[in-house]
């Protein structure tokens, strides 16, 4: 796995961002939500968190067990708040608008809006993790085959005769070549992946904060 962080600490943050554009796609929809996973596949740097609280953030009103779906027009505007294409300057003006129109229920109702925002995020959180080290386990099974094809293609080399035994070794060395491609491309993305759960977390903070702040 340090192979995997060097590499990708070689790479311009733009590339790194574009390979993790793909990978997390992957990641998503190969992953099924909540997936146990043993915790030593985990391949990056950040420490893995399995799960956010809410009272690391959110010092309102308790959130657990709230049917936040319920409620018609918050349960519209979650996922636009989850939504990390959604900016967070916009975000805040949706929730302040969200205030005003909110009536005399307004903090009951802001408080189904941080538990639904809080439970939407913790989901694809959970979901990205348990991505990313079913990744990981698959990056280590390819190590292991280019491991074992090294091995054989030495083998081969050295035993190579006749014209038809160099060129079995040299398509045998082309397998190689290629799987240590998809090795390396897949680590790069997979660093960069690293980053969305923390990102995901910041923006569960300041979501929290800032509908704490529209409350009376």
């Amino acid at each position: 796995m340090s192979q995997m962080l060097q590499i990708a600490a070689r790479l311009p943050r733009a590339a790194r961002a574009l390979a993790a554009g793909a990978t997390l796609a992957v990641i998503l929809s190969a992953a099924p939500a909540l997936a146990a996973s043993p915790t030593e596949l985990w391949p990056c740097i950040q420490p893995r968190v399995a799960s956010l609280g809410a009272g690391q953030m959110w010092a309102g009103p308790p959130v657990e067990g709230l049917n936040w779906r319920d409620d018609q027009a918050v349960s519209d505007l979650v996922p636009v708040l989850a939504a990390r294409r959604t900016p967070l300057e916009q975000a805040d003006t949706l929730i302040a608008d969200f205030a005003k129109t909110a009536g005399p229920d307004k903090n009951q109702r802001l408080t189904l809006l941080f538990a639904g925002v809080f439970d939407q995020i913790n989901t694809l959180r959970a979901r990205i993790l348990s991505g990313i080290e079913r990744y990981a386990k698959h990056q280590i099974d390819l190590s292991q085959r280019i491991k074992d094809e090294s091995l054989q293609l030495a083998k081969a080399k050295k035993a190579a005769a006749s014209d038809e035994e160099k060129a079995k070794a040299g398509e045998l060395e082309k397998q190689v070549l290629w799987d240590t491609r998809i090795y390396d491309t897949r680590a790069q993305a997979v660093t960069a992946v690293c980053e969305s759960p923390v990102i995901l977390e910041q923006r569960a903070f300041a979501l929290a904060r800032a509908i704490q702040n529209a409350m009376d």
